[in-house]
């Protein structure tokens, strides 16, 4: 074994190399050139899962040994560590050199990417692998207690799935009800948030709108009967009607205009087929895209994900097939 201060890092972690700062490459051709390897790559996961340095989950103690096969382990409990145990990288076989180019494909191509183009691009041996990697990585596209959406804030639903997609109402069976929130920013649109509900009752929306959109915000919907409790929250309700001097795109225009590009999404990378069990995955992997829609550098998306990598709870590939939001809870 390795003490702490042998370990062959290609520069030994220190306290004071261990400044959280955002690290990330710019564009794909430094991304090429800072993970050409399997070192690489582990030296900035480790970055990202220790920030200010090595910290053991038992005791809290700071200093460790590295065995030959890459275990962390605690000098003062002796406690095992392993980089990846209780990462979205738990148990894989693969090279973190692989997952890092999906993880780069996944975040910082403009529509996504689909199993079927990640399973050629990667060599990977089967579609099923590629399919696991990318709910994955979904599933880190959410953060516990992000910042919710303020302001002024449009709301409304939509029904996906089928040969069409659109609004409630005849047509809509067999269909996905989506809400879709999103911030007024003057003519523009700021932050989204995407939830698929069993229903477009006022049970399902406002504890929807609760949960996504900040207290004394302006929450702008049509004149549904499932909005009508919201009077009764801590919110201001502001109705708009569809006329027939004004037609649907106008009334609402913010959700009108994601929900078309959410349906122009599916047909696209997706050609249509989206399982029941699945949608909501989707719909965080979108929103998470396109609440970054201006950053400067795609190189951050890139960071965000792997920064939530090391903090997302592993999920079995049984429980992903089923939908299982609860990653280690078996059905």
């Amino acid at each position: 074994m390795l003490c702490w201060s042998q370990i062959p890092f290609q520069r030994r972690p220190t306290m004071k190399q261990f400044v959280i700062t955002e690290d990330f490459p710019e564009n794909e051709m430094e991304f090429d050139k800072r993970y050409s390897d399997e070192q690489a790559c582990y030296d900035y996961l480790f970055r990202n899962r220790w920030p200010t340095g090595f910290v053991c989950s038992r005791c809290r103690h700071a200093k460790y040994w590295l065995s030959s096969r890459k275990l962390f382990i605690c000098t003062n409990c002796q406690f095992h560590h392993s980089l990846t145990a209780g990462t979205i990288f738990h148990g894989t076989r693969k090279k973190l050199k692989l997952w890092f180019k999906a993880l780069w494909w996944f975040t910082t191509r403009k529509t996504g990417i689909s199993a079927m183009t990640l399973k050629a691009l990667l060599g990977l041996g089967s579609y099923d692998t590629a399919w696991t990697w990318l709910h994955k990585l979904r599933s880190c596209t959410i953060r516990d207690g992000r910042e919710k959406l303020s302001g002024m804030v449009e709301v409304d639903e939509i029904y996906v799935g089928g040969r069409h997609s659109g609004k409630r109402g005849r047509g809509a069976e067999n269909k996905l009800a989506v809400v879709v929130a999103a911030e007024k920013h003057g003519k523009g649109i700021g932050r989204i948030r995407l939830q698929v509900v069993e229903n477009c009752s006022g049970n399902e929306l406002v504890p929807f709108i609760k949960t996504n959109i900040a207290s004394g915000s302006t929450v702008m919907t049509d004149g549904w009967k499932g909005y009508n409790s919201l009077e009764k929250e801590d919110y201001r309700h502001q109705q708009v009607f569809q006329t027939k001097a004004v037609n649907k795109e106008s009334v609402l225009p913010g959700v009108h205009l994601v929900a078309s590009l959410i349906k122009r999404l599916f047909l696209g990378t997706y050609h249509g087929r989206m399982d029941r069990n699945h949608l909501q995955r989707y719909l965080d992997e979108y929103a998470f895209r396109f609440n970054r829609k201006n950053t400067k550098f795609v190189g951050k998306r890139f960071y965000r994900i792997v920064q939530q990598s090391v903090n997302s709870i592993p999920f079995i590939r049984r429980n992903i097939i089923l939908g299982n939001i609860n990653p280690l809870v078996a059905n």
